[in-house]
């Protein structure tokens, strides 16, 4: 599951978006990767605080990451949380994106909004609610979405016969497991 799953704001398109999971990809394979001046990571997993770290390390002078929740919600290990604190990252917490603000083709800011946690959702973690007039935008130059990961299935997608699940995973008989 290479792919990673967009964000679904205006905006995303934008020279300085960069999936988190192409980033540490594209600085695995070749030991560098571009990386902005003010960095701005969406996600609370391992995958947002290894991007956080790399681009901590790569000399990003300000890193921040964003999530939704709080601390106590965060999926990542606690250990890597504090571990990219350690290393100078800024977590922002209860706020979510709402739309990337562009100059002349490029990130120039996320526009936010603060949130409440809500009743708890099918996960068990108390939902995000957002939190009307609470906008704000955050100066940035390059966005690293790490909200998730999906398969990749343009290799398949043309196979006859083969049905791709709500999930984006292939279809399969429940028995023999055959697609």
């Amino acid at each position: 599951a290479h792919k990673g799953i967009e964000l679904g704001i205006p905006g995303e398109e934008l020279k300085g978006v960069c999936q988190g999971v192409d980033f540490l990809r594209e600085l695995n394979l070749t030991g560098t990767t571009k990386v902005g001046k003010k960095v701005c990571i969406i996600g609370g997993g391992n995958v947002a605080i290894d991007v956080a770290r790399s681009a901590v390390r790569l000399g990003a002078d300000e890193v921040t990451i964003l999530y939704r929740r709080t601390r106590k919600e965060m999926p990542a290990w606690e250990e890597e949380i504090q571990a990219a604190e350690d290393e100078g990252t800024k977590i922002t917490y209860l706020a979510a994106p709402q739309m990337v603000v562009e100059e002349n083709g490029h990130v120039k800011a996320l526009r936010v909004i603060k949130m409440e946690l809500g009743e708890p959702d099918s996960s068990g973690r108390r939902r995000p609610v957002p939190v009307p007039g609470s906008e704000y935008d955050i100066e940035m130059d390059q966005l690293i979405p790490a909200i998730g990961q999906q398969p990749d299935l343009q290799a398949i997608e043309k196979c006859e016969d083969l049905t791709i699940s709500k999930w984006n995973t292939t279809q399969v008989n429940p028995i023999t497991f055959a697609t």
